[in-house]
């Protein structure tokens, strides 16, 4: 059996399986092959696109192979049908061992700052081409824009009803208004490689070493981006976030450093002002779905959180609302639309319009 024989099986075995860790854009299966476990993931179906991504992830993976020793192996790849097989990384994630508010050991700390280190070194050249459209090297203010953009996007999205429960909770037509203003104001950057989703449940640890995967998204932009993207989504202790800031201080090249910490400032901005913009759609699909009222509660009062740490990145600020509110225009927006019925001439039902 050759090699691609031997994929397609370890796939389809992966595609029965019901056991995977499903992210928002690839399930995960680990399935026993004849060298042992290997991890197959597949794109999920429909997942709609929340994020920047420039390259296919298995190419991306080639081209750091050499350079970032912490990222996962890719054994195959194939468009047809989509999936890849990675090498299957023993350990937990740091989620699970070490979730939000649990003090990270130092060594875990350190990997984090060295994956920085290793990041800011890889040459251009040996990259995959950016598209087209895409800001040249060292245009930070277009990064910060091309950012912005998705965010506009996201928001304008959605029929009717989405826009109406947007614009119930207080989410501005424009939300990246103000933060499109600062955004000219950016010290320039060369551009280095980003990770740009460097998060706990992306993090795989055990008793030596991090390893660091779903490089989906990677990106060829700010590396200020990437270490501000990254304490966003890790919810670290105080003293942590100055140990990482400071690792990543230490290794940046002198060319990356002007403005970085107002970088920083910005990017947080940003991270909070589109987890706001983005989970009010998920938050409202997460809360029609809840089976409990405390679950709805819990739901609408994390959405309400989300509001107040972007309230400041918009114009115009309204009031919070209250989880309550967020609670019943959430069903409101996911309550199904009436079945529309044609009347006979005497009350009876006529055919659906």
């Amino acid at each position: 059996m050759d090699r691609r024989m031997d994929a397609m099986a370890l796939y389809e075995e992966a595609c029965r399986r019901d056991d995977g860790h499903a992210g928002h854009y690839n399930r995960n299966v680990r399935v026993g092959s004849c060298d042992g476990p290997v991890m197959v993931r597949i794109p999920t179906a429909g997942a709609e696109s929340m994020d920047l991504s420039l390259w296919p992830e298995p190419v991306l993976l080639e081209a750091i192979r050499p350079y970032v020793g912490a990222a996962p192996q890719l054994l195959h790849a194939q468009a047809d049908p989509p999936f890849q097989i990675h090498e299957f990384i023993a350990g937990r994630s740091l989620d699970e061992r070490f979730p939000a508010g649990t003090p990270l050991p130092n060594r875990v700390l350190d990997d984090v700052g060295e994956l920085f280190e290793r990041l800011l070194r890889v040459p251009s050249s040996k990259l995959p081409a950016a598209p087209a459209g895409w800001p040249g090297d060292g245009d930070t203010a277009g990064f910060a824009t091309a950012l912005l953009t998705l965010v506009r996007t996201i928001r304008a999205a959605g029929g009717p009803a989405t826009q109406q429960l947007y614009a119930e909770l207080g989410v501005p037509a424009d939300p990246c208004a103000l933060l499109a203003v600062r955004a000219g104001a950016l010290c320039a950057r060369p551009f280095r490689l980003l990770h740009a989703d460097l998060h706990r449940g992306n993090m795989i640890v055990d008793d030596r070493r991090t390893v660091f995967l779903d490089w989906e998204l990677a990106l060829w932009g700010d590396p200020v981006y990437d270490l501000a993207d990254h304490l966003h989504k890790m919810s670290y202790l105080s003293g942590e976030a100055d140990q990482v800031r400071a690792q990543w201080e230490r290794s940046a090249p002198a060319d990356c450093l002007p403005g970085w910490m107002d970088g920083v400032d910005f990017y947080l901005g940003y991270e909070r002002m589109k987890s706001a913009v983005v989970d009010t759609v998920r938050w409202a699909r997460l809360i029609a779905a809840a089976t409990t009222p405390d679950a709805r509660e819990s739901l609408a009062g994390e959405l309400a959180a989300k509001y107040e740490a972007a309230r400041p990145y918009w114009e115009p600020v309204g009031s919070i609302p209250t989880a309550d509110a967020i609670e019943r225009a959430s069903l409101r927006w996911a309550r199904p639309l009436p079945r529309l019925t044609t009347r006979g001439p005497r009350g009876g039902s006529g055919g659906t319009s």
